[in-house]
């Protein structure tokens, strides 16, 4: 055997990019299965996943359950993969669909396992301060994220690494590490090992809510907070009763504080804002309704004069 027949399962970019790595492979994706399309827009038009739409423009079979069942199984059973890939599908997989192709399900997850098991780890990562995370391949099994680990690539994350710039690394590097698990597969030198569950730890789903800026805290922790919730929910604050949503930060010590929210100067191309411990300078900042401006913009448009953020 020199090539695999390949069910892929996957939905958002970050899954597509890995099926694009596959299509461009020596190994033959023969199905794809991703989330149903939704209705979205004012003309409640149909918006297709993006894996969906390269493997309609590759003619390849799709799938688009509600959820896996008996019937997804047995069709599974038909087309008869040697294995399939799972990445950010979003829908459970049954242990029979799981069990059923040759090599069974194998999964791309952004974290070194068991550390960030979940729903969102690579947001969970830099809102923790993670200077290292990386990517694992994992032999699945009924357990959130518990299978054995077959590969990992570990990628570096900066303090000025943001959630989409994270995507990007892990999603290159990903993509990598699949091929190469997949290679290892067919030359049966495949070293896979148990996780330690004690070393567990768990990335739940970010909450909207979770987006407040708590100005209290300090400025590295509100860093982190708002490059992970870049792309989303990004994390606010209020001003003068005004919804602000900001993009971009950094941060840096300070000997003496002020008073949380105060705003410190606003000058250089920068808003400094004190915290708890530190100060919080924004980059890149959003009124509601309006486009993403840089501090510049934003200064000459709004009198910060004895303003505090809330």
């Amino acid at each position: 055997m020199n090539k695999l027949k390949i069910v892929f399962a996957g939905t958002p970019e970050f899954a597509e990019i890995h099926l694009s790595a596959l299509i461009n492979s020596k190994h033959d994706v023969i199905a794809v299965f991703t989330q149903p399309s939704k209705r979205s827009g004012r003309g409640l038009k149909f918006k297709h996943s993006p894996v969906r739409d390269t493997a309609q423009k590759n003619n390849i079979d799709i799938r688009q359950p509600e959820k896996i069942t008996i019937k997804e199984t047995d069709a599974l059973e038909e087309i008869c993969p040697d294995i399939v890939v799972v990445v950010a599908y979003g829908l459970i997989l049954t242990k029979e669909f799981i069990s059923s192709p040759k090599f069974g399900c194998i999964n791309v997850h952004p974290s070194l396992l068991p550390r960030w098991r979940g729903a969102a780890p690579i947001q969970r990562s830099i809102e923790a301060g993670d200077k290292l995370s990386g990517v694992s391949i994992m032999q699945m099994n009924e357990g959130l994220d518990k299978g054995d680990v077959i590969y990992q690539e570990p990628v570096p994350i900066s303090d000025n690494d943001s959630s989409i710039s994270m995507h990007k690394k892990f999603a290159s590097v990903g993509a990598q590490a699949l091929l190469v698990t997949l290679d290892s597969l067919i030359d049966d030198k495949i070293m896979s090992h148990p996780q330690d569950n004690s070393l567990a730890t768990y990335a739940n789903k970010i909450r909207k809510e979770e987006a407040k800026i708590n100005w209290d805290n300090s400025a590295e922790s509100i860093h982190r907070k708002i490059m992970a919730f870049n792309s989303w929910p990004i994390a606010e604050t209020t001003l003068s009763g005004e919804r602000i949503r900001i993009h971009e930060s950094e941060f840096k010590k300070l000997d003496i504080n002020g008073i949380p929210g105060n705003i410190k100067s606003f000058k250089n191309k920068t808003i400094e804002v004190f915290t708890g411990d530190g100060c919080l300078l924004i980059k890149r900042l959003q009124k509601d309704n309006s486009k993403i401006i840089g501090v510049e913009d934003f200064i000459n448009s709004e009198d910060l004069q004895g303003k505090k953020f809330e």
